[in-house]
Formats: structure tokens, C-alpha cells, sequence
């Protein structure tokens, strides 16, 4: 895919009720930039600190703003990539910013299919390995030209819509690795030290990686509920597993609350370790 808009947004925080505060897109064709758009309304007088949006208006609701994004996207119609897709994809149709049928391609699953040796597919991490930059600002125009770069360097031959399921690792997509060989851009912990930790029901967040990031803080994992599990913690549509903690006075959580335990709820790159 050689023609594409690529996206980046600042939001302060991962839930969609905080908004949106800087967009920048830039339109590729063929691996050269054709046309770019920014769009963010600073705070007169803010003097801290700029990043992920901060000492920016919200901007999700303005009407100026989704009119001028709207037509970007109408004279430049290529699919919309952002490195951390299914973020940006879940603010821009809660706003109404584009339509629900609108295609989004998430850049770091092309790298990690295209390079699939690395340790880490964050930004941050990829930006400095290729010498694009020595760190991302988490300013939108300047991350979005970051992620122009990386792409330029790679060109991605396979490309997978956000929500496509990638087939040829189907088979190992629900194992977690061991503690020496995670490498998720997200700090070590012992909060969850003399857990054992078991997961269930449906989620948004891939079950492997939230066993990594519990791995990751110093629990253990059991894949059923047995009389060692401390933790269960529990998605929508939860079966078994949930009747056996209640009987057994396990203590249960829902995905947010764990989220929420090991503060990973409020930050873009809390999310990027979460994309499947």
C-alpha cells in the first residue's frame, strides 16, 4: 500500500470521553507527501507542557475542525494509517469524524510482519532503532513525520485492516511469553507480586498480551480457576471460570480495573502494548 493518510492524534487519555486535542494527517502518495493538515487551538497563555495534547483546546466536537478534516480526507479518499490504529480509529467514529466504513490500516502490525525479529514495535523504540529521531515528541505533526520516515525506510509489503485477524500466527496468538522474553514498552512491576492470576470472558485488549502485562508486574498465570488463583480477571460474556472464583471467594476484576490497577489506563503508549 503506497497511498495512504497517515494519522496521528493527541487525546490526554485513553478513554474516548477525553477528547481530542492536536490531529495531524499527511497525505502519501507512493511514499512522498503530497498535502499534510494539522489541526489543534492552543490555550493562550499555557506555559506547560505540550505534550499528548496538553495546553490544547479539545477540539473533538468543533465544528470547524471536523469540517476541515473531512474535506482533507475527501480530497486525498487513500486509507487512513496510524502506528497504534484501533486508538485513533475509536476517537475519530466516536466524534464522527469519518464514517463507520472507513478503511484504517495499523502501521505497527505492517513493521512487525514486514521486521518481525525486534523486541519492541513502540514508536518511541522503532524512531530511534532506524535513527529517525533519539525520541518522539508526542506532538501529533511531529510524530505523524516520524511515522512517515519509518514507513518510507521499511515499505510494508502485507497490510491488514484494523480488526483483521492476522492467520499465519492464529496458531501462538493466545500463548503468553515467559518474563525473560517480554519485551512490552511498558514498566516492571511487583504489584501483582504472590498473585496468581487467571483471565476470562471476551476483551478488546488480546489475552496474551494482558497476561504478559500481569507476568510482567509479578503475577503468576493459571489458565483455569484452581485452588492457588487469587485474581480472576473477567471480560464480557463470562462463563465458568466466573461461577468457580465466586464459589471459591476468588477476588474478581473487570479488564478496567486491572487496567486501572497497574495504571495503564490513560496514556497512548499504555495502549500500543495492548494492540493486537
Amino acid at each position: 500500500m503506497k497511498d495512504m493518510l497517515l494519522l496521528d492524534l493527541e487525546t490526554q487519555s485513553y478513554p474516548v470521553e477525553s477528547g481530542i486535542y492536536e490531529v495531524a494527517c499527511l497525505a502519501v502518495r507512493d511514499y512522498e507527501i503530497v498535502d499534510q493538515l494539522y489541526l489543534g487551538k492552543e490555550i493562550e497563555g499555557y506555559r506547560g507542557d505540550k505534550r499528548w495534547g496538553y495546553g490544547f483546546h479539545d477540539i473533538s466536537g468543533d465544528p470547524e475542525s471536523i469540517a476541515r478534516f473531512r474535506e482533507f480526507v475527501a480530497q486525498h479518499p487513500f486509507p487512513i494509517v496510524a502506528h497504534n490504529c484501533g486508538f485513533d480509529k475509536k476517537f475519530l467514529l466516536h466524534y464522527g469524524w469519518v464514517e463507520s466504513d472507513y478503511p484504517f490500516y495499523c502501521a505497527m502490525r505492517a513493521v512487525r510482519r514486514a521486521v518481525p525479529s525486534l523486541e519492541s514495535y513502540a514508536l518511541p523504540k522503532l524512531v530511534s532503532l532506524y535513527d529517525i529521531a533519539a525520541t518522539v515528541e508526542h506532538r501529533a505533526l511531529s510524530d505523524v513525520l516520524n511515522l512517515y520516515e519509518l514507513l518510507r525506510l521499511i515499505r510494508p509489503q502485507v497490510w491488514l485492516k484494523v480488526g483483521e485477524r492476522d492467520h499465519r500466527n492464529r496458531r501462538f496468538s493466545n500463548r503468553p511469553k515467559s518474563k525473560p522474553k517480554i519485551h512490552l514498552p511498558l514498566p516492571t512491576t511487583t504489584v501483582l507480586a504472590g498473585e496468581t492470576v487467571c483471565f476470562t470472558g471476551k476483551s478488546e485488549y488480546p489475552r496474551h498480551i494482558m497476561q504478559e502485562i500481569a507476568i510482567k508486574n509479578g503475577a503468576e498465570i493459571s489458565q483455569n480457576v484452581t485452588a492457588t488463583t487469587t485474581l480472576l480477571v473477567v471480560g464480557t460474556k463470562a462463563g465458568s471460570k466466573l461461577d468457580k472464583a465466586l464459589a471459591r471467594g476468588i477476588a474478581i476484576v473487570s479488564d478496567e480495573e486491572s487496567m486501572a490497577m497497574l495504571n495503564l489506563g490513560g496514556s497512548k503508549e499504555s495502549a500500543s502494548a495492548l494492540e493486537p
